[in-house]
């Protein structure tokens, strides 16, 4: 049986599909499994902000055509990347093992500390934006965009000071060296589902969908679920500054942010749920924090971008 495995073709996502295929090579040795690149929306457009292009599905939708069209039998996805709600012809048959989750300062002038002093920061997301000023009001940040080793010329041109990229896009990529600092989830609370890569399969191909179960590892399915529900409670995405981290382990523990887009103002909050009564953690925090100050955020910032 021979399983195509689709993916956006920057290196980082060649990386993550090779792994995917590695994964189920070694399990099934009687299948084929080949790569097809699919190029994406956010592929194609690499200077437009991210917030400014509609947001949901700019790196997953032309991969969701081909999974449609046959063309492909498994989709390879960044998780953070996925909208909060999947298109019902499709399903995640599995998420693999969480990468550390981690934002990571990446310079060899600065160090976290002396973001106390300002620097101009590179970055495309306006989640890290609202944070970083709201810990470090003295920060210029610049608009940051391209894969990651675009990001990093852009860096060595003297263009930024530091740039933040996810750490596990880094390590997958070889580059822990270029690391100045791991940013603590205290200041910079993780995209929903970062640093995980999701297979998606067609809703109903029950062979495909069988085989790719064997590599989802249980405990990163159990935290991504609640902090892709959380994003949907929320409704957020990248034009909204919204993160959400949850650990599986002695205990369920899950932190969310709600921030405004110049990091004014914020609502942090975190629950602490023993293993056996978490099923509805995601929901509980979301409606906590909008609540607590989160939708009037919310609100404003849809009003400023005319929603």
């Amino acid at each position: 049986m021979q399983i195509k495995i689709g993916t956006r073709g920057s290196k980082l996502a060649l990386w993550q599909a090779e792994h995917v295929k590695g994964l189920l090579g070694h399990i099934y040795p009687g299948h084929e499994f080949v790569i097809r690149i699919i190029k994406t929306t956010g592929d194609m457009d690499q200077k437009t902000p991210l917030n400014q292009m509609g947001g949901v599905g700019l790196f997953t939708k032309q991969l969701e055509l081909a999974l449609d069209a046959g063309e492909i039998d498994v989709a390879v996805h960044s998780c953070k990347d996925l909208p909060s709600e999947i298109d019902p012809r499709f399903r995640l048959s599995a998420y693999l093992e969480r990468e550390k989750p981690l934002d990571a300062l990446i310079s060899d002038k600065i160090h976290l500390s002396d973001l106390e002093n300002g620097a101009v920061v590179g970055t495309g997301s306006l989640r890290r934006v609202s944070q970083l000023k709201s810990h470090f009001p003295n920060v210029e940040t610049m608009e940051l965009r391209g894969n990651v080793n675009t990001r990093l010329s852009k860096l060595r041109n003297g263009d930024y000071d530091a740039i933040i990229l996810a750490y596990a896009g880094v390590k997958r990529l070889g580059l822990e060296s270029v690391v100045a600092d791991l940013i603590p989830e205290e200041i910079l609370v993780p995209a929903v589902a970062q640093g995980v890569v999701a297979v998606e399969t067609r809703q109903g191909d029950n062979p495909v969908h069988e085989i790719v179960t064997a590599i989802d590892h249980r405990n990163t399915r159990l935290a991504v679920v609640q902090e892709r529900t959380f994003l949907r409670v929320v409704e957020g995405g990248c034009k909204v500054p919204v993160g959400c981290y949850a650990t599986y382990e002695k205990n369920f523990h899950i932190r969310g942010f709600i921030g405004s887009v110049g990091g004014t103002n914020a609502v942090r909050h975190e629950l602490v749920l023993p293993v056996d009564g978490f099923d509805d953690a995601g929901e509980k925090l979301g409606h906590a924090m909008l609540a607590d100050g989160g939708a009037e955020i919310l609100e404003k910032i849809k009003e400023m971008e005319g929603v």
